[in-house]
């Protein structure tokens, strides 16, 4: 298994992101995440990434022995999410995935103005702050702040 210089390997990345190892070494194979430079928040892509392959739109056609790679509204998200990390995530970020890209939303105003825009088509949520909060070091930052009260 390959071990990136900061000790993750992609077998702990896709432990800590909550997918087989198979979806973390396909990340890396599309490009998703560099395997030999593997950073904390590559574990929020890795998740993402899992979520978005296994997503099928209605009256699309995909079949499933066949690999086809990443598809344009996959790319647009991941690189979305990527801008975003960790500068733009607050607790309540989440991504608005649509079958044309997505929409970044923090804060209820966002959050109803993607809701309207997409009321009429299928999309995907994906709470990236969630994800972004559950990260190891915002876990041990988490659990030292929630002793201190």
């Amino acid at each position: 298994m390959r071990t990136a210089p900061g000790g993750w390997s992609l077998r702990a990345l896709a432990q800590e992101a909550h997918v087989l190892p198979k979806v973390a070494r396909d990340a890396a194979d599309e490009g998703v995440i560099d395997a030999h430079h593997i950073v904390e928040s590559d574990i929020v892509l890795v998740r993402l990434y899992g979520a978005l392959k296994r997503l099928v739109w209605p009256e699309e056609r995909r079949p499933a022995n066949k690999d086809q790679g990443l598809r344009v509204w996959e790319s647009i998200t991941i690189e979305t999410a990527r801008a975003a990390l960790p500068d733009e995530v607050q607790p309540d970020t989440g991504l608005f995935v649509h079958q044309t890209g997505c929409e970044l939303a923090t804060g209820p105003g966002p959050y109803c103005s993607a809701l309207f825009k997409l009321a009429s088509e299928p999309f995907y949520y994906a709470p990236l702050g969630l994800w972004f909060t559950e990260l190891p070091s915002r876990r041990l930052t988490n659990e030292v702040v929630g002793s201190a009260r």
